[in-house]
């Protein structure tokens, strides 16, 4: 199955996309967010002082994984848990694929 591992898309028509609960020290909280903007298919849905939901989007679970652990291990995260997966095995755009692969 081709796929970007930064961008996580490809030509399966298969996604995962998995909700995160990440607690985080509140003075860090600035840092975390600024931090989650930058890691490709990641995206920050509501936050309040020490708590934050995010959602991840990807090709497959170990990508899910990989950005899971990525925002573990950010400065001022104390923890990252998974509070729910979803695996769309529907039909995905070719042209929306190929746009975003820039062919």
């Amino acid at each position: 199955m081709p796929f970007d591992d930064i961008t996580g898309l490809g030509t399966s028509a298969e996604r995962h996309l998995a909700s995160l609960l990440l607690h985080v020290r509140p003075d860090r909280q600035a840092m975390v967010r600024a931090a989650i903007a930058t890691l490709p298919g990641t995206e920050l849905h509501i936050e309040q002082a020490g708590k934050m939901v995010v959602t991840v989007e990807g090709p497959h679970e170990g990508w899910i994984a990989d950005r899971m652990t990525a925002l573990h291990l950010l400065d001022g995260v104390f923890s990252a848990v998974m509070v729910f997966h979803h695996i769309d095995r529907g039909h995905i755009d070719r042209a929306e694929v190929e746009a975003a692969e820039g062919s």
